[in-house]
């Protein structure tokens, strides 16, 4: 009887102790918050960032610092070789619009991706108007046959259609991008 009130407590603590740990530590919990939360400056730092980028260029302080788009961080932006994502949304004459595509590195090394819905109603403060000059590169994936290897081929702006995925690289400049290279699927 001893034995199997023993065997009992045993397992009744090992079941807490898995509760209680969870599957990380709290030490692996915070560095990943301190990872996902943006940089934030505050109202003083703005003004004084502005104060010395009186000297530079006037297209280099018009570039976004504290906009509301910001090109994908450096390491992912070596991941998908591109300076940010999105899915055409509305299209004119010369530019169109795009919602922002989110990509993450999973811990194996492994991209996700996430984006709205085709069908969903995204209001047009939503949306990222991208510009580009007409010596911009337009490149279309093309998808071999096993679909396990793809190659982009020369496309222009006429190939672009709404719900294509787009990967850009340029610039965010007054929250709009001015895209150098455009490449989409």
């Amino acid at each position: 009887m001893k034995i199997k009130k023993a065997m009992i407590l045993f397992g009744a603590a090992c079941i807490l102790n898995t509760m209680v740990i969870g599957c990380g530590s709290a030490a692996e919990t915070a560095v990943k918050t301190e990872e996902t939360q943006p940089d934030e400056i505050l109202p003083e730092e703005g003004a004084d960032m502005l104060v010395k980028d009186d000297d530079k260029d006037k297209e280099e302080s018009q570039e976004n610092t504290t906009g509301k788009w910001q090109v994908l961080e450096p390491d992912i932006a070596a991941a998908v070789d591109a300076d940010f994502l999105g899915k055409v949304w509305k299209i004119e004459e010369d530019s169109f619009f795009i919602v922002e595509r989110k990509v993450k590195i999973l811990e194996d090394g492994s991209l996700t991706y996430s984006s709205p819905s085709s069908d969903a109603d995204i209001p047009d403060s939503q949306l990222i108007h991208v510009i580009f000059e007409e010596d911009a590169g337009f490149y279309m994936r093309n998808i071999d046959e096993d679909e396990e290897s793809h190659e982009y081929k020369e496309a222009g702006f006429q190939d672009l259609d709404e719900h294509m995925f787009v990967e850009m690289k340029g610039r965010f400049v007054n929250d709009e991008f001015h895209a150098t290279e455009i490449r989409f699927f």
